[in-house]
């Protein structure tokens, strides 16, 4: 069974899960948000699940969240039950281009590396506070400020823009650039090195002096290449003198 209650403010609506079956861990959760949404003037709709079925089904009905306020650990857990983990990758595997902050809530610090695959936005340990809540959604908030931004580039002498969070990443063919989306490609003249210092940029990794990726569209990584969320899976390598910086870049999101 799940609840909703909308929590209204001054701001952008967004709609947050809370998928927890600690019932008193859901009433903290839901009077934290109604907090927040009051002293910061946010909008807030919100539903309760009890089960990772439960939240599953709502995704398969074609209801999504922006924010998932997930545990990893169900007390009545079974081998045919899913817990946090198995439902992020089931969530990031049926919805590739998915935007959904899946936040771990959890006193299990063991499983966030099992969770690199899924992308987590957040991990948020037990016990939680107000001040916690408050900090998560200042940055989740300052986040999306950013996802607005768009890339500037001139082809064929004409000015183009692209949304920034569209873009997976950008690879360099000699004297020309490429921009890789989930669905299309631009190009345009330039050198990949012009772009490092680019403001509306900073969420992109120097990956290879060949290719500049945007670190929200890697699912997975080892210390020679990454692989990016769609449909076709892009593997790109990452070169020998950059497997330190982009490991550290990586482990600490």
């Amino acid at each position: 069974m799940f609840g909703i209650m909308a929590y209204k403010g001054g701001d952008r609506m967004i709609r947050v899960a809370i998928c927890d079956d600690d019932k008193h861990m859901q009433e903290s959760l839901s009077k934290y948000l109604l907090d927040y949404s009051i002293q910061c003037d946010r909008e807030i709709d919100h539903a309760e699940f009890d089960t990772c079925e439960e939240l599953m089904d709502e995704y398969l009905k074609g209801n999504s969240f922006d924010v998932i306020l997930l545990d990893i650990e169900f007390k009545n857990n079974d081998e045919k039950q899913m817990n946090g983990i198995e439902l992020g990758k089931r969530l990031r595997g049926l919805y590739a281009n998915d935007n959904t902050a899946i936040v771990y809530v959890t006193s299990y610090g063991e499983y966030a590396i099992d969770s690199i695959k899924i992308r987590p936005y957040d991990y948020i340990k037990k016990p939680i506070t107000y001040e916690r809540i408050v900090e998560f959604f200042e940055t989740y908030y300052l986040d999306q400020a950013k996802r607005k931004k768009v890339f500037e580039y001139t082809a064929h002498k004409v000015k183009n823009s692209i949304i920034v969070s569209n873009i997976c990443y950008f690879e360099s063919q000699g004297r020309t650039i490429v921009i890789h989306t989930i669905t299309n490609q631009y190009t345009f003249y330039g050198k990949l090195s012009n772009l490092l210092d680019n403001e509306s940029l900073s969420d992109f990794i120097s990956i290879h002096k060949s290719y500049l990726v945007n670190k929200n569209y890697i699912e997975r990584f080892t210390s020679h290449s990454v692989v990016l969320i769609g449909i076709d899976r892009v593997e790109l390598p990452i070169s020998p003198n950059k497997k330190m910086e982009v490991s550290e870049q990586l482990l600490k999101e």
